[in-house]
């Protein structure tokens, strides 16, 4: 009889047939069972954790995100006096829209100094109202009816008042003047919560005030460079802000002006965290992925 042989191989038990000449050598080798499947659930476990972790690193604690930090803060502290820079009236500049209207003992006289009213959009919600509106123009005058040119930028609207009132006192006895700035607008962008252009109801807003319009600063904002960038005649001024410290609240530029724009820039946790996780995020899901193919064919 012819010689044979077959052989059987199982990944838990290996059994070796053999017969040769009608004998039979029967071998069996008992190899110690592995579960891949314990390892492959133990490494995403360990996966999981490790991006959990990288999360939590990112965060910052609540000391870091206090404003003004060299206050005292005990609850049993006694008011704190802050010294803050002294307030400075709004100049008229130009494009500046004024609402200015003139009365007088005399409604009809008083109604010649007055232009036709027209539509204009106030308010966050965009309402158009009728107004007498007088645009600064390029040269820095408001025209009026029959006075002509006033000259008004550089001044306050209490001081346009005055000079208006003179303007018009060879016309109108007791003449009596409203003068109202229309589009004192500030702009808050970068790591708020709902960058945007706000509307100024009034004369005054700082900068706590408008980045609370803005939703406050979020968690990666940079809290101690804050920038104020301010338009002035032919140049460009950017002040920074520390808002970490008090002192801040003194710095001429605490009290915004029309058309300043409050730039919170990001800090590096940001890009930190944007930068792992660009990288992290891949590499994990295609480690993942590759792991559940290997499972799917080991069953």
């Amino acid at each position: 009889m012819g010689l044979t042989g077959r052989s059987y191989v199982n990944p838990c038990l290996n059994i070796q047939y053999i017969n040769i000449l009608n004998k039979r050598l029967i071998t069996f080798n008992y190899m110690k069972p592995i579960n891949i499947y314990s390892y492959m659930y133990k490494f995403l476990f360990l996966l999981s954790v490790t991006f959990v972790l990288l999360l939590f690193s990112s965060c910052r604690t609540g000391k870091e995100l206090a404003l003004f930090q060299d206050l005292n803060s005990e609850q049993n502290t006694q008011v704190q006096e802050v010294r803050t820079a002294a307030f400075d009236p709004l100049r008229l500049q130009t494009d500046d829209q004024l609402q200015i209207v003139i009365s007088s003992i005399s409604p009809e006289a008083s109604q010649l100094f007055n232009l036709m009213g027209s539509a204009v959009i106030t308010g966050n919600n965009n309402t158009q109202n009728m107004q007498s509106v007088y645009t600064v123009s390029p040269t820095g005058n408001i025209t009026i009816p029959i006075i002509g040119e006033v000259k008004v930028v550089g001044m306050t609207t209490d001081e346009a008042k005055a000079e208006i009132k003179h303007a018009v006192s060879e016309y109108l006895k007791d003449a009596v003047i409203s003068v109202t700035l229309i589009n004192f607008r500030v702009t808050v962008m970068g790591e708020v919560q709902r960058p945007s252009t706000f509307q100024v109801a009034g004369e005054k807003i700082n900068v706590l005030q408008a980045i609370g319009m803005a939703g406050d600063l979020t968690v990666f904002a940079k809290r101690s460079n804050i920038k104020v960038i301010r338009k002035a005649a032919d140049k460009v001024e950017v002040a920074h802000l520390n808002l970490n410290n008090s002192s801040a609240m003194r710095s001429p530029f605490y009290n915004l002006r029309q058309n300043d724009i409050v730039l919170v820039e990001p800090g590096k946790r940001k890009g930190l965290q944007a930068e792992g996780l660009n990288v992290i995020i891949p590499a994990a899901t295609s480690i993942i992925s590759l792991i559940i193919v290997a499972l799917t064919r080991l069953r």
